[in-house]
């Protein structure tokens, strides 16, 4: 009896012992949601382990190397059954297929001293197995609107997703095209569609792709990973809904990107149209020396982002000054087709009076659907300036006999002689008592003088000198209130009676001091007169400064050159 037990005893603990080794041993198994797998399609990989393991325990880019990982997820399930408790972690990774057709093996996923089996995958070949492709769950087709472009420029692909039920979450990752910007234009537009009596979900995106290197690429459709939604037929409720993984690729496609022409010099433009125009504003308000014209030049192309858009340059030309602002983009849709456009608005001020014109504006482009270079241009503008109305108006001259030796004399009247004699009789009187009261000044001031000889006195009676110091005052207090156009008219006054300037334009100033500073503040001053976003002049005690130091440099440079010696004194 006591021998009967402990054969049993023993037999039991030898189960154990084989239930607890077996149960440290971890196994994995490795298995793939399709198989053949179309090139280039997602597929899903899932590694189970029995055992409750971190997520830092395998690392799946190290094993995986020769698929592309699209993401990697992780989950862990605890089950007790007759006693039994049983753990287990599986790792689900979404790849992609490769690229080339044949056979690809996925080898031995190992964690820790297990090792799984490995798998053999057959790729498909893409542009054979349309038909296969579409009948997945979901599908990618793709449309190109060029396969032949030009570098940099600017073309279409439209992708559209079909679903064969609803969608319960996804992301559709962009087309990849090397060296290449690509974008969503436009939203996404939602339909339905009916493909061999099979309802489809429609989901359509549109991509604009610019590629930046030539030569012949291959364009990576769009690849999207998501969940749908299906109803569960072995749920009692018939509201309650499972959702599947799915995911599908775009078969690749391949582009031939061309390169810039050889001999193509400047700002490389491909567009299908390129325009350029100019408006003027205010067209019939005459125009006077000295005041601004306000000029907006467009440029506007097809088919190319406002980043390629060339800088419009109008520089200054004999008798004008220009003074540009900040350019403003704007883009638009029309026929579906991506219009960019850039305005450039700059005010020309013309310095003299008479005919002149502002010339054309042009713009080198190449036209994609010729294949040629063009040329685009701006209307130029013939303008009669006349003369400032601030200037000072000239004395008037008298007209000019027809012959020189001719003399025009009027004949006198009777009453106009007696009137001539009568005025001659009172001018007499007149200048006697004038010529008594010179001589009287002029001694009381020889007498003032003998007495002041030993102080020098500075006489400022000047008329002109006293209203040049008058405008000085009202520069200053006009320039310290920040008025631009106040200060702009009082600088023109103050030059005028100071120095007898014309002043049809604030730079004659500028030119008369030959001063750095001085020029950089009319510069900035009629930069922001002139700018039509309404920039704000806040250099009014600058400016002022500037002036000042301006004429100390120009009294000491006199006084240099009044003082220096002579190169061969005698």
């Amino acid at each position: 009896m006591v021998n009967n037990v402990l054969k049993v005893f023993l037999i039991s603990l030898v189960f154990w012992f084989s239930a607890a080794a077996s149960a440290q041993e971890a196994e994995i198994v490795a298995s793939v949601d399709k198989n053949p797998i179309i090139q280039s399609e997602p597929f899903t990989l899932t590694v189970t382990i029995n055992d409750d393991i971190s997520e830092s325990a395998w690392d799946a880019e190290q094993q995986l190397r020769d698929f592309r990982i699209l993401n990697v997820r992780s989950s862990r399930r605890t089950s007790v059954i007759n006693g039994v408790t049983t753990r287990t972690t599986s790792f689900i990774v979404n790849l992609q297929a490769p690229a080339t057709p044949g056979i690809v093996r996925i080898p031995p996923i190992q964690i820790g001293s297990a090792r799984s089996n490995a798998i053999e995958l057959t790729i498909l070949d893409a542009a054979a197995s349309v038909d296969e492709l579409e009948q997945r769950p979901a599908f990618i087709r793709t449309s190109l609107e060029s396969k032949r472009v030009y570098v940099q420029q600017q073309f279409k692909l439209v992708s559209r997703l079909y679903l064969s039920a609803n969608l319960h979450s996804g992301n559709l990752i962009a087309p990849n095209l090397p060296e290449a910007e690509v974008v969503q234009f436009g939203k996404d537009e939602e339909s339905y569609e009916i493909i061999n009596g099979k309802r489809y979900q429609v989901f359509q995106r549109t991509y604009l792709i610019t590629p930046q290197r030539s030569g012949d690429l291959k364009l990576e459709g769009p690849v999207f990973e998501g969940q749908i939604t299906r109803d569960s037929s072995r749920s009692v409720f018939s509201s309650i809904a499972t959702t599947q993984p799915v995911s599908a690729v775009a078969v690749p496609t391949s582009i031939t990107v061309l390169p810039r022409p050889a001999d193509w010099t400047g700002h490389w433009l491909p567009s299908e149209l390129v325009s350029v125009s100019v408006e003027r504003a205010n067209p019939e308000q005459p125009i006077e020396v000295g005041q601004p014209i306000t000029l907006t030049y467009r440029v506007t192309a097809i088919g190319v982002s406002t980043e390629q858009l060339p800088t419009l340059t109008l520089d200054d030309f004999d008798g004008a000054s220009v003074y540009p602002e900040s350019p403003e983009f704007a883009s638009t849709t029309r026929n579906g087709r991506v219009i960019a456009q850039r305005s450039q608005t700059v005010a020309v001020i013309p310095r003299q009076a008479g005919k002149f014109t502002i010339p054309e504006v042009q713009v080198e482009w190449f036209n994609t659907r010729l294949g040629q270079a063009q040329l685009s241009s701006s209307e130029p503008i013939t303008l009669e300036v006349s003369p400032s109305s601030q200037a000072a108006a000239p004395a008037p001259v008298a007209d000019k006999p027809a012959n020189e030796n001719d003399v025009v004399v009027d004949e006198p009247t009777q009453q106009t002689k007696a009137q001539y004699q009568s005025n001659n009789t009172l001018y007499f009187y007149l200048a006697v008592i004038f010529a008594a009261l010179w001589v009287i000044t002029l001694s009381l001031w020889a007498w003032w003088w003998l007495r002041r000889s030993a102080k020098p006195v500075a006489i400022n009676d000047n008329k002109e000198q006293n209203t040049a110091a008058a405008s000085w005052s009202h520069l200053q207090k006009v320039a310290l209130e920040n008025d631009a156009n106040a200060t702009d008219l009082a600088l023109r006054k103050w030059a005028r009676e100071k120095f007898q300037l014309p002043m049809f334009d604030l730079f004659e100033l500028a030119q008369h001091f030959n001063h750095q500073p001085l020029s950089s503040q009319i510069d900035h001053i009629q930069r922001c007169r002139f700018s039509g976003a309404g920039a704000t002049w806040l250099e009014g005690k600058a400016l002022i400064r500037a002036l000042k130091a301006a004429q100390k440099q120009r009294k000491s440079t006199k006084s240099k050159k009044d003082t220096l010696s002579p190169l061969y004194p005698s």
